[in-house]
């Protein structure tokens, strides 16, 4: 087995040990992802000192700073939950993400397709609204993204681990980061519009891509 291929294995190994009942699954599911990691370990002769020395260090990365109706603003926060990061904004309102290097792979991809399918879900009910005669304007657009991304961020809410708060204040910790809140304003908004986001986002997706294992690096 060659290194590269050794570095996956042990990755894998953890990530199978990583499905414990703290982090939301069944004492069944557990069990079965204990028994395969042991039959792994086994096999491939795997020590839990190995398995110490591949652990990821936490760092930051900036997301792309095109925001488009502030989307990614909007649903950064709980996509960091679910994928185990800490999102925040930078001084200059760009979304960050801190936490390991699979992880915040994983964060900054959802992110963008999270973004991409509230904008391909505003410009189809854009045509609609055209093709029967009403009008688009900034209001009734804002609004139906305010609607998507508050929907999409009530799935994200019932799927992130239980022990998110306790992984974020590791991270905040490990990288030393000195957070500000800041409060978010409550927006005026056309309510069939919104409405209609609303129900967009109700068919949002949050799948792990089967090609990113995470063999992309960040730049």
């Amino acid at each position: 087995m060659t290194s590269n291929a050794r570095k996956k294995m042990l990755e894998r190994v953890k990530a199978i040990l990583a499905k414990t009942m703290d982090n939301g699954c069944t004492e069944g599911e557990a069990m079965a992802a204990l028994a395969k990691a042991r039959e792994l370990m086994a096999t491939y002769e795997i020590d839990e000192k190995e398995l110490q020395d591949v652990a990821e260090k936490a760092q930051i990365h900036r997301t792309e700073a095109r925001d488009p109706y502030e989307i990614k603003s909007g649903l950064s926060v709980n996509v960091g939950r679910f994928t185990s990061c800490k999102a925040f904004r930078d001084k200059e309102g760009v979304i960050n993400f801190g936490g390991k290097e699979s992880d915040i792979i994983f964060a900054t991809w959802l992110l963008d397709t999270l973004q991409r399918y509230v904008m391909r879900s505003l410009r189809d009910f854009q045509k609609k609204r055209a093709k029967e005669g009403e009008g688009n304007s900034n209001y009734t657009s804002a609004s139906f993204v305010v609607g998507c991304t508050a929907r999409i961020n009530e799935k994200l809410k019932e799927l992130v681990p239980i022990n998110w708060a306790t992984t974020q204040a590791l991270i905040v910790k490990e990288l030393n980061m000195s957070l500000v809140k800041s409060r978010s304003r409550g927006k005026d908004v056309h309510q069939g519009s919104a409405m209609a986001g609303h129900r967009a986002g109700a068919n949002a997706r949050f799948d792990k891509p089967v090609s990113q294992g995470g063999n992309k690096l960040l730049k």
